[in-house]
């Protein structure tokens, strides 16, 4: 279980919502193929075979049996489509554009804000309450930048 400031960070980032829709556009419906090194392997009881055993788990979970008719080692792929694997994700095909949406208008959000605050600061001259701090900094390293150089007219003696 995540906590909980981890899964509102997930859904602040804009980040989500660009992967989001690109895994929507690019996996949605898409046939997966699973080699046998990417399957769950399991055994049935003696006289089944491994789609009667496992018919019941099958008509509830997403997937497919490589070998449904073996009678052991039964290779179990957990997706059968791109779909299958973005619903472990928390993420549907159908909110594409949602995604795609939501991720622009953080796009457009920031783009405003960067020309409304220089031009708040260098046009207009606002400080947002900060004019004095910005002076003492600007104080502070204006006399840092003046350390160890020599006057001029002095020199080594």
């Amino acid at each position: 279980m995540f906590p909980q400031e981890t899964i509102l960070t997930c859904f602040i980032s804009p980040s989500t919502y660009w992967i989001g829709g690109v895994l929507a556009a690019t996996l949605n419906n898409i046939p997966v193929e699973c080699a046998a090194k990417e399957t769950a392997q399991f055994d049935t009881p003696p006289g089944q075979t491994c789609a009667t055993y496992a018919a019941d788990f099958l008509q509830q979970a997403p997937g497919y049996l490589l070998n449904p008719d073996a009678t052991s080692g039964c290779m179990y792929c957990p997706y059968s489509s791109g779909n299958d694997y973005l619903s472990t994700l928390n993420i549907k095909a159908s909110d594409k554009w949602r995604n795609f949406g939501i991720f622009f208008a953080f796009c457009i959000s920031n783009w405003a804000l960067v020309y409304f605050f220089v031009w708040s600061v260098r046009i207009k001259g606002w400080s947002f309450g900060f004019g004095k701090l910005f002076r003492t900094v600007g104080k502070v390293g204006g006399k840092m930048k003046g350390k160890g150089k020599k006057k001029q007219g002095e020199s080594k003696a």
